[in-house]
């Protein structure tokens, strides 16, 4: 019985197609900019002569000021940039999340929230020496993660959306950087803290004292390292800048929320911090202290945990900028009011100039004046200068590497900032100078701008190439399941259809290298991709004109049943409120709603007690999930019945409720699953000790992690073992695999969460017993009813509906990092980065693919089911309906694509409609990756033949 292999070679093969077409989706959506790797480099001014030209072999000494030799040299057309005379040392604190209300201070406060009024050290200094001290906002581009920050403030430049998606795999920054700039200058720079610092910029620090920095449930261990030595490094004088990175603040926002007082504790001791510092480093010195993002409001009951970040939102883009210096700074009112706006890419250009560089390469910062000591006006117009000069060549090379940008609007930008660098040399006053500081101000605020609007700029061709090949795929794939009747399923794929398909696609393959490897051909990958999807398009079109008469009898003679269409147009609903950003806030209910209503008609079809007994329990079930949805930003007044964060420790309640679903599932399936039950119950135990030994003050980590393991251990043993063929058929290795991939579920989302995977799996059992009660007429068990799409579409929300049952919402900032970490640190594996993507999908999208490995017992599962049809028909059956369940995911990724493409430019686009893409592509990719495991399980296990009775 070849055709069973062809049915799942056909499942990969409409699941790449799938994933292909969204992948060139995400190409032209999910844009990065160019990166270059050009460095900034300055020339001394003691290689100029008076005349303001560099003096060559010539030895004749000349007399002149710094200052005249400086207005001489901008006086020369095409002067290079300059060294400054003069360079400092910086101190650089940043306190990672530091909000920028953290830092306000109001003595008429009476009831202060537990992060008002602790820092009271910036108020007492900014009083008694208002020259010495700025206080501003510091604005954050989203996205708001940590890496992007850091990439912003040492680069100047604007981070892209799709690069959060590295946030916790930093990899080595090959752009021009402050930190670069300190180093290449022959100075030293000096590093404590956060080790993304080091993995982002190694073999450039003089010393380097870092510690992991993913650990949030850890508030303390970094900070203590870093003020262990932080004291003693600011005592000695051989470095030029001193780096430290505080988590404290961070990680006390991440586990319990800004309104705790833990929050407090962090604050108080962020002050003393700064206190201590400002008492020990000489007035020469500069201190910055900054927040890298802020993170959202806490503003709901005492157990709602919420200091995230990664989003747009005003609290997670407003972080603070503090700066001291106890012999002052320049700057004039209103620069210097305090609570300004500046832009953290300002920061960049700003220590530069400290340190008297030239701005990075692709910094796109203003020079922050107020910040810098008092500086003379040539020695402010050669910063200004040097900062107009780097841009200049910036959009030059720019546009040489990249046609983001029409060249008209790059000719206006470069002429006006030579036009900037010519006027330099006719100031002569300070009132004449602070003309032109605001005109360069206002001239990089306009290319600032343009490059932000460049960076979002969609490749439309590839976003709607990507949007045809869906809709090509779905609805020829659509027209070969709904019109094409089953019984003839086993003949066609017995042919030759699928091979020629695959060698199709190979050809296809071959050929864009070839083109590609004689240069004819740019993008390879979206070449393979084109013409891959469009041959496959094509075939099953062939496919279905063959058999249009089939598909025509079979509509002609067919009425759908009410509950059939009304399934379908569930499953639309759901799709179609993609592209408002208020029903997506409220999925999570919709998708709650939809699937309970699509059981409902199923059971009042089969119109028994017992249908409607299994579909009242199905909806409790659903009810009581709702208490483990949480809430995001937008919903306003929401709420969650478990009382921990999402890193934090669990509750003794919650630790009962896991311990006690994982003991009843496993004890309860253990009675029907044969010798295999032994390894579920074996895993399930594992698990539940390694939530008990690591509950607690006195529990204990590494315990509970060699628990964890050897947990993970077995059910990676008896998932091998599913493979060993019995006369049972395919029934049982197909319930074990369901029940192994709940306690793998269970286990990623913790003692917290495991009970939301109990009730998806005793949800899904329910669902599963009244579809098996379904019927065609006089027929007790009917294979192409129960493969209908009313089935899989209630079998797809249902398992859309678990990734907000489980806890999660569609944003970046709600993204659960901790089970990554519970068997232990998979960084110092060789293959760490793919068992943190592994298991992070996992906690995310298990639910969808525990759903989509469970598929064929929709067909199969009952008394009667595997006896009622042949091995051929059993197959075609499941075939049937796991390419419709893979529909229905693939139907809602082409409404999630096709609204970001609509609301492209929307408001909530970066905050929603994103964000809802890439969650929504990756329950997809686990649905179908699902259904081809449970489908292949399937086919294993069929008998070839039937045996003679």
């Amino acid at each position: 019985m070849k055709e069973k292999w062809n049915f799942i070679f056909y499942l990969i093969w409409f699941s790449y197609l799938i994933m292909s077409a969204v992948l060139m989706f995400g190409h032209g959506f999910l844009l990065s900019r160019k990166t270059m790797s050009d460095i900034t480099e300055c020339q001394h001014l003691e290689t100029f002569d008076c005349s303001g030209r560099e003096r060559g072999n010539s030895s004749i000494e000349e007399s002149c000021t710094l200052d005249e030799k400086i207005k001489q040299i901008l006086s020369v057309t095409g002067s290079p940039l300059i060294c400054a005379p003069s360079h400092g040392r910086v101190v650089f604190i940043l306190v990672d999340a530091l909000r920028y209300d953290f830092t306000e201070y109001d003595d008429k406060l009476e009831n202060p929230l537990p992060y008002q009024n602790r820092l009271p050290v910036m108020q007492r200094t900014l009083e008694l020496c208002p020259d010495c001290v700025r206080l501003f906002r510091f604005i954050a581009d989203p996205p708001t993660t940590t890496l992007q920050r850091v990439k912003a403030l040492v680069t100047g430049s604007l981070p892209t959306f799709i690069d959060a998606s590295s946030n916790f795999a930093a990899m080595e920054l090959q752009e021009d950087n402050i930190i670069d700039q300190v180093v290449n200058a022959g100075h030293h720079a000096v590093l404590l803290g956060d080790d993304t610092w080091s993995r982002l910029m190694p073999r450039r620090w003089f010393r380097a004292h870092t510690m992991y920095s993913f650990h949030t449930w850890d508030l303390d261990t970094v900070d203590i390292e870093v003020d262990s030595k932080i004291y003693d490094e600011l005592k000695k004088d051989d470095w030029d800048l001193l780096v430290a990175h505080y988590l404290g603040v961070d990680h006390a926002g991440h586990r319990y929320g800004p309104n705790h007082s833990e929050m407090k504790r962090k604050l108080d001791e962020t002050n003393a911090r700064i206190e201590k510092i400002i008492e020990i480093i000489p007035k020469d010195v500069i201190l910055y202290v900054v927040g890298d993002h802020g993170m959202t409001e806490s503003v709901l009951h005492e157990m709602d945990h919420k200091g995230d970040h990664g989003g747009e939102s005003k609290a997670e883009r407003t972080a603070a900028m503090f700066a001291y210096r106890g012999a002052g700074f320049g700057g004039q009112s209103p620069d210097i009011q305090t609570g300004r706006e500046v832009q953290q890419t300002d920061l960049a250009p700003t220590m530069s100039a400290a340190f008297g560089r030239p701005p990075p390469a692709p910094s796109l910062g203003n020079i922050l004046f107020p910040v810098l000591p008092k500086m003379t006006v040539a020695e402010t117009l050669l910063h200004l200068t040097n900062s107009l000069k780097q841009v200049s060549q910036y959009l030059v090379r720019y546009g040489e590497e990249s046609q983001q940008v029409s060249l008209d609007r790059l000719a206006h930008l470069i002429n006006a900032t030579r036009e900037q660098i010519e006027k330099a040399a006719t100031v002569k006053t300070e009132d004449d100078l602070s003309i032109y500081v605001s005109n360069v101000r206002l001239l990089m605020d306009n290319v600032r701008i343009v490059f932000r609007e460049v960076w979002v700029e969609f490749d439309t061709v590839s976003m709607l190439r990507a949007l045809l090949l869906l809709i090509l795929v779905i609805f020829f794939n659509w027209l070969i399941v709904e019109g094409i009747p089953i019984e003839r399923l086993p003949n066609i794929f017995a042919s030759t259809f699928v091979s020629c398909g695959l060698i199709s696609m190979a050809i296809c393959v071959s050929v864009c290298y070839t083109v590609f490897h004689f240069e004819l051909l740019e993008d390879v990958h979206h070449g393979v991709i084109l013409s891959t999807g469009l041959i496959s398009s094509a075939l099953t079109c062939v496919l279905v004109i063959m058999h249009w008469d089939g598909i025509s009898q079979r509509w002609y003679e067919g009425r759908s049943p009410i509950y059939e269409r009304f399934a379908r147009g569930a499953l639309m609903a759901s799709a179609a409120v993609l592209l408002s950003n208020s029903y997506i806030i409220e999925e999570g209910a919709e998708l709650s709603f939809l699937a309970l209503s699509v059981l409902g008609t199923i059971a009042w079809n089969i119109g028994t007690i017992k249908a409607f007994t299994l579909w009242v329990g199905f909806g409790a079930t659903l009810v009581i999930s709702r208490s483990y949805r949480g809430c995001r930003e937008e919903q306003g007044d929401c709420w969650t019945s478990i009382g921990v964060g999402s890193t934090g420790q669990a509750s003794r309640t919650a630790l009962v409720m896991a311990l006690g679903s994982m003991a009843a599932v496993v004890a309860i399936a253990r009675r029907h699953v044969g010798w295999r039950g032994h390894g579920v119950v074996l895993a399930g135990l594992f698990a539940c000790a390694h939530w008990a030994l690591g509950w607690g003050a006195l529990g204990s980590p590494s315990r509970s992690r060699q628990l964890a393991r050897g947990s993970w251990l077995i059910l990676g043993s008896m998932f091998v073992l599913l493979w060993k063929r019995e006369r049972f058929g395919a029934i049982l290795p197909l319930i074990v695999c369901s029940l192994l991939f709940f306690i793998a579920n269970a286990l990623v989302l913790g003692a917290s969460f495991a009970p939301s995977a109990a009730l998806g799996l005793l949800a899904g059992y329910l669902a599963l017993n009244v579809v098996s009660m379904m019927k065609n007429g006089n027929s007790k068990f009917s294979l192409s009813t129960r493969c209908s799409s009313s089935v899989a579409c209630m079998w797809a929300l249902l398992a859309s509906y678990q990734f907000y049952g489980t806890g999660h919402h569609a944003t970046l900032g709600h993204v659960r990092w901790a089970p990554a970490f519970h068997a232990g640190d998979p960084n110092y594996l060789p293959i760490g980065p793919f068992v943190t993507g592994a298991l992070v999908s996992l906690e995310l999208f298990g639910m969808p693919f525990m759903f989509g490995a469970a598929v064929p017992l929709l067909a199969l599962w009952g008394r009667n089911g595997a006896a009622a049809a042949g091995p051929r028909t059993q197959m075609a059956a499941v075939f049937t309906l796991c390419l419709k369940f893979g529909l229905c995911f693939a139907v809602r990724v082409f409404m999630s694509a096709l609204s970001a493409t609509i609301h492209c430019r929307h408001l909530m686009i970066w905050g929603v409609f994103t964000p809802k893409l890439l969650f929504e592509s990756g329950a997809c990719a686990a649905a179908l990756l699902g259904t081809v495991v449970g489908a292949t399980l399937t086919a294993w296990h069929v008998p070839t033949q039937i045996k003679p009775s």
